[in-house]
């Protein structure tokens, strides 16, 4: 049965700091970029990624010990959540809920289970979150320091070499999301295509070997380092792998349930959704955030309900309102207690 304890080749009473250099040392070794990595094509990178996700959390690992959770952070089969979390409205069509609404707080602490890899490294490496240090926790960057040298800083340049250049592009929400390929012209005159790799983050650097300034003659030309700016999306929000959605739906369709389009980033999907439905409750479309490429798995969609009124005032409605609140009184705010 696979094991985060075993995968990582601790034991159960190994202190956070055994478990973090258990990973440092073995994520080392099996990186795809190394030998061993490539041989198996991530397979094992990918364990351990997932392994540290559990075992780095000192939350997960408590509720993982306890047996709440399994292997991969989901609740186990017959768990029972704890009392004050509100039951979820059931998944439909191409949509499942979530374990909390949004009142009740962020999906899985305001992680998806996509970012298993990035949050992992981040603990492990020391990197901050993205709003913490921008585009400085990048999975290049925690690496860079046993594969090379650091995005943060420029390499120092062999003999007789140019120096690097360096270029700001500025990328579509969706191409940052989906990757791409963008001609681009240098000031110079020169054009070069740049690939834009899927997921790619705010501020992080790509390298364009040899199209740097040129060095001494018979000497080998800088590179070109060109930093990416993504432009934000009307509707669209990214955290992690995950992508969010506000959802604006009817008071019509919240009280009695309907079928609705769901914009994504590859087509449209039919999310079912329930009667009764509340402003703010949360619902999950399952790969559908950042596709998925080399060892990362694909993110989820997450979709926020909001419930939005009609432009125009309707007096007839507002009257209808009052007289069902008055007969049927309730306080949505009680939990604020006396305030």
């Amino acid at each position: 049965m696979y094991d985060p304890y075993s995968v990582l080749g601790v034991q159960r009473s190994a202190t956070e700091d055994d478990v973090k250099q258990a990973f440092r040392s073995l994520a080392k070794r099996f990186h795809p970029d190394t030998a061993e990595g490539a041989a198996d094509k991530g397979r094992r990178f990918k364990d351990l990624s997932i392994a540290y996700e559990i075992l780095g959390d000192p939350a997960k690992r408590r509720s993982y010990d306890r047996g709440e959770i399994d292997a991969h952070g989901n609740p186990r089969a017959g768990y029972t959540p704890r009392p004050e979390r509100e039951p979820q409205p059931e998944a439909a069509a191409h949509a499942e809920t979530t374990t909390k609404t949004a009142k009740n707080g962020a999906y899985a602490n305001g992680e998806g289970a996509s970012s298993a890899f990035r949050s992992a490294f981040e603990r492990a490496f020391g990197g901050g979150s993205a709003s913490e240090a921008k585009g400085k926790s990048r999975v290049e960057d925690l690496f860079s320091e046993f594969f090379g040298e650091r995005s943060s800083g420029r390499k120092r340049p062999s003999p007789g070499k140019g120096l690097d250049s360096h270029y700001d592009l500025a990328v579509t929400f969706e191409e940052a999301a989906l990757g791409g390929t963008r001609r681009v012209k240098l000031p110079g005159g020169k054009r070069f295509d740049v690939k834009v790799p899927i997921g790619v983050r705010e501020g992080q650097t790509i390298r364009l070997r040899g199209l740097g300034e040129p060095g001494i003659p018979g000497g080998q030309a800088g590179d070109a380092l060109i930093t990416i700016t993504i432009e934000p999306h009307p509707y669209y929000r990214r955290e992690g792998r995950d992508i969010h959605l506000d959802l604006p739906i009817t008071l019509n369709e919240a009280l009695h349930g309907t079928k609705v389009k769901v914009p994504t980033l590859s087509a449209p999907v039919t999310m079912v959704i329930p009667p009764g439905a509340n402003a703010g409750q949360l619902f999950r479309l399952k790969g559908k955030g950042i596709p998925s490429h080399s060892v990362h798995p694909a993110g989820d969609q997450f979709v926020t309900l909001q419930i939005v009124l009609p432009d125009q005032a309707d007096q007839n409605l507002s009257e209808i309102v009052k007289r069902w609140e008055a007969a049927h009184p309730y306080d949505p705010r009680k939990k604020f207690g006396d305030v």
